[in-house]
C-alpha cells in the first residue's frame, strides 16, 4: 500500500495535470466533437492536440537532423541516449 506522502505527491500531480490540461489550447476537428460536450472542448481533445505538437515538433527536429545530413543513429542517438 502506498504510503500517505506518496498518495498525497500524487494527488498534487493529478491537480497540476488536470490544471494544464484546462488552459492549454485545442483544436478538435468535426471528427473529434462529441454531443455530449455541447460545443465545449473536451479534455480529450486538448490531450490530443498536445500530442499532435509535440508529434509535429519532433518530426520538425529529426528533418533538421536530416537536413544538417546528420546520420539515422546519431539522430536515434539524440533522440534515445544510452
Amino acid at each position: 500500500m502506498r504510503k500517505e506522502e506518496a498518495v498525497k505527491r500524487h494527488f498534487r500531480l493529478s491537480c497540476v495535470a488536470q490544471s494544464l490540461l484546462q488552459q492549454a489550447p485545442a483544436s478538435g476537428s468535426a471528427t473529434e466533437r462529441f454531443a455530449f460536450a455541447q460545443g465545449a472542448i473536451t479534455i480529450g481533445q486538448r490531450v490530443r492536440t498536445i500530442a499532435r505538437d509535440a508529434l509535429q515538433n519532433l518530426l520538425k527536429l529529426v528533418e533538421q537532423l536530416l537536413a544538417q545530413g546528420h546520420s539515422c543513429e546519431h539522430i536515434l542517438e539524440v533522440l534515445m541516449p544510452a
